[in-house]
């Protein structure tokens, strides 16, 4: 077969196997939408992520209006509730994060127990549970709470050292999910500062979200993981990263964070959607998951087949060999066969040890059958060490992730550039020719 036809196969070829990894990106992609489907049902039967508002003081008051009708004929007596909110002159908040996976099935979610210690200080207001023509109802101490199932043993409250009991629901219908403790106002009445300690041991999936309710607020999470990326409205001033943990401190103000007119607004008309944005915390990331790594490999698979493909014509058009098109089909599909076996052996093994066996296997399949398609033994070790050689890069770039993209661009700039050195003085029209003339010989020594 002439040197034109055979490259117009070549690329015949590469169509059909670019089509074949799209449907391998395809199964990779309904992998991972069903690995999430599984770690929303273990949120379900457990807790999911996890965002924590609070403490605060409401008070709720009760008012008697006399409103006249639109006609000015009747009138009547009208109840309306106005609720006033104090927020702390002082936050702290300091938890460590422990964190698990949890399996279902081959498919697993992280999880993480947060031992959380918050404590800071009210300055109350002279008179602040008094109301002109209102009458108090009740004072509740309220801590949102996204996901309360998470809530575990060991919750307690103190103020200024007397313990108080921790009771279910907020108490107040502005956040739907946490705890609350019922203040006696006479008692509230009496204190200028309002010492607390709240101890909390949470159980959440993934995040951990804070809300900066303090005109001072220092936050302080520790977790055994090291790969943490910090979410919210605001960033840490400082953050350690280290092999297996890190920890991260925040500190801002109500300068910076306006909360106490995002939380009057939320408590008087129901518009909280400012109070649930207005948070900081850390997502725990999970770089191992292998069905990102198998979609960013299948990303370079295009570029990798090609390599091969032309590797093998190499041998064909410079060491004088005969290859047929069926022989680069199985070449082919032995290497886009390697993203599948990848795949399939991650779910159930680590994807390093994974990458190693997908890798080695399909070298060692195609140094076997280029052996025998080149009658060499040599040709064959070769051509495994080439694509060892590839897989490794390819690896090397999966690992690299900050510096991927300036890896793979300087991996192309010099393998172009080494092909275009060492081809430079290579005349392809006369090796066309003369692969042609061979070809017609030996046919012509048939006859």
């Amino acid at each position: 077969m002439q040197l034109k036809y055979k490259l117009i196969a070549i690329g015949v070829l590469i169509v059909v196997l670019t089509a074949a990894l799209a449907m391998i990106n395809g199964l990779v992609s309904e992998r991972q939408s069903l690995q999430y489907d599984v770690q929303q049902e273990i949120a379900r039967s457990s807790s999911g992520e996890q965002q924590i508002i609070g403490p605060f003081l409401v008070a709720k008051f009760k008012k008697d209006v006399l409103e006249t009708s639109t006609d000015g004929k009747t009138q009547r007596l009208v109840t309306h509730y106005v609720y006033k909110n104090l927020l702390p002159k002082k936050f702290e908040f300091n938890g460590n994060l422990d964190t698990q996976y949890r399996a279902l099935g081959i498919y697993k979610a992280l999880l993480y127990q947060a031992k959380n210690n918050i404590r800071g200080e009210f300055v109350i207001p002279h008179n602040w549970v008094e109301m002109e023509d209102a009458t108090l109802m009740n004072v509740v101490m309220v801590t949102a709470i996204s996901d309360v199932r998470g809530i575990q043993n060991g919750l307690a409250l103190t103020l200024n050292d007397r313990s108080f009991e921790l009771l279910p629901s907020t108490g107040n219908k502005r956040f739907k999910n946490g705890v609350h403790s019922d203040i006696e106002p006479q008692w509230l009445a009496q204190q200028q500062q309002l010492k607390f300690k709240l101890t909390l041991n949470l159980q959440g999936m993934e995040s951990l979200n804070i809300a900066p309710i303090g005109q001072e607020t220092a936050v302080n999470i520790t977790a055994s993981w090291p790969h943490p990326s910090f979410i919210g409205n605001y960033l840490p001033i400082e953050s350690t990263i280290e092999e297996n943990s890190f920890t991260a401190h925040w500190q801002t103000t109500f300068f910076a964070t306006n909360m106490a007119k995002k939380m009057s607004h939320c408590i008087n008309s129901a518009a909280c959607d400012d109070i649930h944005h207005s948070v900081l915390g850390v997502s725990l990331v999970d770089p191992v998951n292998q069905y990102l790594k198998t979609d960013r490999a299948i990303k370079y698979a295009e570029l990798f087949i090609l390599l091969i493909l032309f590797g093998f014509m190499a041998f064909e058009i410079f060491k004088g060999y005969s290859v047929h098109p069926v022989q680069y089909t199985l070449v082919g599909v032995s290497m886009a066969l390697f993203y599948l076996l990848l795949l399939s052996l991650s779910e159930h093994i680590a994807f390093n040890t994974a990458y190693v066996i997908a890798s080695v296997s399909c070298a060692a399949v195609l140094g076997i059958y280029i052996s025998g398609v080149l009658g060499e033994i040599k040709h064959g070790l070769l051509f495994s060490v080439g694509v060892l050689v590839l897989y490794a890069i390819l690896f090397g770039l999966l690992a690299a992730e900050d510096f991927a993209l300036l890896m793979g661009s300087i991996f192309v700039f010099v393998l172009v550039g080494t092909v275009m050195i060492v081809t430079r003085r290579v005349d392809w029209y006369q090796l066309g020719k003369s692969k042609a003339n061979d070809e017609s010989t030996e046919i012509a020594q048939r006859d």
